[in-house]
């Protein structure tokens, strides 16, 4: 089985006692075209997961960030047929630039992110739970 690694970045912002994240909706083929995803690719040779995350908001999204706000969340992994992949998840601020990108999705307790079965890829239910366990409860 070939081990693929991706860095993901994941934008956030806690409001009350509920967290927001930032998808848009992948549009490449595979099979997650359609979903709302967050930016996030495979990683490049020479490269750090943390840069690829940049990189790959620029290159999705359209807009530049800055390493020194991304915070290492853990890595995550995902078996798809004939290979594994793990997901570098970093964690980034809103930023004012996404605005009029993708979209925003508030998460509250105690659904989590189940309401958004079949809107999501399977392995992000996890992330996101994972995440507002961490900053909300």
């Amino acid at each position: 089985m070939r081990l693929v690694p991706v860095a993901l970045a994941l934008f956030h912002e806690k409001l009350g006692d509920s967290l927001r994240i930032w998808v848009q909706t992948r549009e490449d083929d595979g099979p997650y075209h359609g979903l709302l995803e967050f930016p996030g690719g495979g990683i490049e040779a020479g490269e750090t997961p943390l840069q690829a995350a940049v990189r790959e908001v620029e290159e999705e999204v359209g807009i530049q960030i800055q390493e020194q706000d991304g915070v290492f969340m853990g890595t995550y992994q995902n078996e798809l047929p004939g290979k594994m992949i793990l997901l570098y998840v970093f964690l980034f601020p809103n930023d004012p630039a996404l605005q009029d990108k993708g979209q925003w999705l508030t998460i509250k307790h105690p659904e989590l992110s189940s309401g958004l079965k079949g809107l999501i890829p399977a392995p992000n239910h996890i992330i996101i739970d994972d995440l507002f366990l961490a900053l909300i409860s």
